[in-house]
């Protein structure tokens, strides 16, 4: 087992009282620094926060896919990935032209205004 102990430090990131410890069997330095093995952890949350934006902010907490089809409920899930991926590019331009980190953006200061520019919902249930 290898113990590694690190801190993030920058803009965005909070003020730590204690180190991050991260615990790998990879032991080898050579085949895995870890530098590399912290950055990587850290990336690895970006799935978790992403699934969070879909299911929470998104869609809804407690909302249930309304589809009663298994063909409805997967177009139904595509359409919930495609507007999350339509959302997600939108604040990468916006990181890009402003030359910021896309992750220090808000998802959900970022579909409020795409929210306000939809004029209906839907009017029937899949």
């Amino acid at each position: 087992m290898r113990v590694i102990e690190y801190t993030l430090q920058g803009p965005g990131f909070p003020e730590q009282n204690a180190p991050y410890r991260l615990i790998t069997t990879i032991l080898d330095p050579e085949a895995a620094s870890a530098t590399d093995l912290a950055a990587l952890y850290h990336e690895r949350w970006e799935i978790e926060t992403a699934l969070d934006e879909l299911k929470t902010h998104q869609r809804g907490p407690a909302q249930v896919l309304r589809s009663r089809s298994p063909d409805g409920v997967e177009q139904e899930v595509w359409g919930h990935l495609l507007v999350h991926y339509a959302i997600r590019s939108l604040m990468h331009d916006t990181a890009d032209a402003s030359q910021l980190d896309a992750d220090r953006l808000s998802f959900t200061r970022s579909i409020r205004p795409a929210r306000r520019q939809v004029t209906a919902q839907a009017a029937f249930s899949p």
